[in-house]
């Protein structure tokens, strides 16, 4: 388990570096990696519809539809697929939807069946956290990308109908009820096993999302420090290790949460790497931010505002799917403003 780990982490410097030695070869990277990838996600999800709708007509019930069931037959958990999806339509919208390409109907015909099939599946996929934070960037990238007062109304409207519709949807309006609910009572991490709070199996099933996160991240917090771990963490080999064992000591585990991360992308890095690399990955992510303003990178902010939203719910980062996804789109978009910033039609004193 540690080993592959270790293994899994080498990705994040390894996509890295191959990615700058392709960008030095390649014009446009960023954009015709985003044109493939985009509807490829597109083929992807109408293929899963199909799938879904398929299986609905041959008697399944219509909640496979949703979440795990709708992404499992690629074996991808429904977040990260989400965020597939998202992406893509935030590209799509960029860059078939700008001013001068809305003027030809035909041009965007194509493309806006693509944004109904990506809407389609988001909706789908029921990821809480990806849905909430799509809609309202989204609002905000029609706003600022559509000038046509009219046009930019007729948008607007037909988004505000989607989301209404979506939460409407009786499996996300339950998953959004019943998951962001929070009556747990007072809970304090302990390391005198005698003190500590021991979850019942109805305590565990009545456990909501929010709840459920809420006890990882405190738990995870509090041991890290308490085992005088907050420099340098437990190790990425061994930190899944002691996560169980504390499972174990409030009956989270074994059987229902052994193997679980913190579900929070800052604190699995606090707990397996310490507070040093922490703060390098807030730099990082703060470094990103500051390019994509400085460049009025729109998309690359849209990027960013969704992928460290999701950080605070889900560890991204501990999954091959993940690493892949967010270094590998994150180190493309910087070598994009990189360039932009070198370029000698943005910058004439500099080649």
């Amino acid at each position: 388990m540690g080993l592959k780990q270790v293994d899994k982490s080498l990705l994040m410097v390894l996509i890295v570096f191959s990615i700058v030695v392709l960008a030095n070869f390649k014009n446009n990277i960023l954009s015709k990696t985003l044109k493939v990838f985009s509807f490829s996600t597109v083929i992807a999800t109408t293929i899963l519809i199909i799938f879904g709708l398929s299986n609905v007509l041959f008697g399944t019930s219509t909640s496979t539809l949703f979440f795990h069931d709708f992404s499992a037959l690629y074996d991808q958990h429904p977040v990260y697929f989400a965020l597939y999806l998202s992406l893509s339509a935030f590209f799509i919208t960029q860059n078939y939807f700008s001013q001068h390409n809305i003027l030809y109907k035909k041009k965007v015909i194509f493309p806006s069946i693509s944004l109904l099939i990506l809407m389609c599946g988001i909706i789908l996929t029921a990821s809480k956290v990806v849905i909430f934070v799509f809609f309202t960037i989204y609002f905000f990238q029609l706003i600022v990308l559509i000038k046509n007062i009219r046009v930019k109304i007729i948008a607007l409207l037909s988004v505000l109908f989607t989301v209404l519709i979506t939460i409407n949807v009786p499996v996300i309006k339950n998953r959004f009820t019943e998951g962001m609910k929070f009556d747990l009572e007072k809970f304090e991490p302990t390391n005198d096993i005698s003190k500590a709070k021991v979850f019942t199996r109805i305590d565990k099933e009545n456990l909501s999302d929010l709840e459920l996160r809420y006890l990882f991240n405190k738990i995870g917090v509090y041991h890290t420090i308490q085992d005088e771990n907050i420099l340098f963490g437990y190790g990425i080999g061994d930190v899944q290790d002691y996560l169980d064992y504390y499972y174990l000591t409030y009956g989270l585990a074994p059987n229902w949460y052994e193997g679980f991360n913190l579900h929070n992308q800052y604190l699995q890095i606090f707990a397996s790497y310490g507070v040093f690399v922490l703060m390098f990955f807030l730099a990082y992510i703060i470094y990103s931010f500051y390019k994509a303003f400085r460049n009025k990178d729109y998309l690359f902010i849209f990027f960013l505002l969704i992928t460290t939203s999701v950080f605070i719910f889900e560890s991204l980062l501990s999954r091959n799917k993940g690493i892949v996804f967010f270094i590998f789109f994150n180190t493309l978009f910087l070598i994009n403003s990189h360039k932009n910033e070198n370029s000698p039609t943005r910058n004439t004193r500099s080649a």
